[in-house]
């Protein structure tokens, strides 16, 4: 990747002629994002943090407000101020958003954090929410897999889109998918199926899951299109289409995970990211973030069973 494509993903001004280093700023100074330290909570009085930072200390106190929307009522379910104040001459600041325990029967719940209100600063718009989930201790745990990470058109260039490590490309084995047991239990996808929209319409899944395929509470699960895996993938579950194929299209195709009584409990649909990116696409910041492509956030053009920074989860 060339200097100048490398600044624009990153967010900075491109000048083509010397200047001081302080000519330039960050496209997010003085901008308001939010994070949280954990997305998946216990009901049983868990907790975790909820912080809003700036891209430059700002010289005035900046007062960030909160809006909170889901399935889980503030007050009942959880507990979290709605006023969060940057003290001039600071970077950030946090708060705690604690569970409340009940007896309930009612089911995980989701919840929703998002930047209603700033003064005395803008907001990044890019990062101004967080989802939640709040498991219910009350009933067995629900399905909480998400689709991190997706190649579907890996570079022909070179070895540049090499994903599986196996020291040659092929298209339909660099094909990936990555996903991520975001609950606080193992999940058993022993006789899942992966279909895409045209194996799907015949009934012949891509990729049946072997039986004994456990994910533990924050780890990847990983599937290449073939080849020979090769590498720690961040020491994720890793296996390889059991019909040699993933068979993702780059355009008017989706990727559907089928439970062994043929219901549908993830889908993800490529036609609105049908670009040929020749790298993957993968959520920023990870677990908790919209789709981009991986070089937006990083020099490498993909990070199967890791981190976008290819820290293992």
């Amino acid at each position: 990747m060339q200097f100048r494509d490398l600044a624009l993903f990153m967010g900075l001004s491109v000048v083509l002629f010397a200047c001081e280093t302080n000519d330039v700023e960050p496209e997010n100074a003085g901008k308001v994002s939010l994070s949280a330290g954990a997305i998946t909570l216990s009901e049983d009085q868990d907790s975790t943090t909820i912080t809003v930072s700036l891209g430059s200390v700002q010289d005035n106190d900046v007062t960030v407000g909160l809006n909170f929307s889901g399935t889980a009522t503030r007050g009942l379910d959880f507990l979290c101020s709605d006023l969060i104040v940057i003290p001039a001459g600071s970077a950030s600041t946090s708060v705690f958003l604690s569970t409340v325990q009940d007896t309930l029967k009612e089911g995980n719940e989701t919840l929703t954090v998002q930047i209603l209100t700033v003064e005395g600063a803008e907001l990044n718009a890019a990062m101004q929410k967080v989802d939640i989930l709040i498991e219910d201790d009350d009933v067995p745990s629900a399905f909480n897999l998400i689709l991190n990470e997706i190649l579907y058109d890996p570079s022909n260039n070179g070895l540049d889109g090499d994903a599986n490590g196996d020291g040659q490309y092929a298209q339909a084995e660099d094909e990936f998918l990555e996903f991520v047991n975001i609950s606080s239990q193992p999940i058993d996808l022993s006789g899942y199926k992966i279909f895409d929209t045209e194996n799907m319409a015949i009934n012949t899944p891509n990729h049946l899951i072997p039986n004994g395929t456990v994910i533990q509470p924050g780890k990847a699960f990983v599937v290449f299109g073939g080849g020979t895996p090769t590498g720690s993938f961040g020491g994720a579950t890793v296996q390889t289409s059991t019909f040699g194929d993933l068979n993702l299209n780059n355009a008017g195709d989706e990727m559907l995970l089928v439970n062994p009584d043929g219901v549908v409990v993830l889908r993800f649909d490529i036609e609105p990211l049908s670009n040929n990116p020749n790298e993957s696409y993968t959520r920023n910041p990870d677990l908790t973030g919209e789709f981009e492509q991986h070089a937006a956030a990083s020099t490498a053009l993909f990070s199967p069973g890791t981190k976008v920074d290819g820290t293992p989860f």
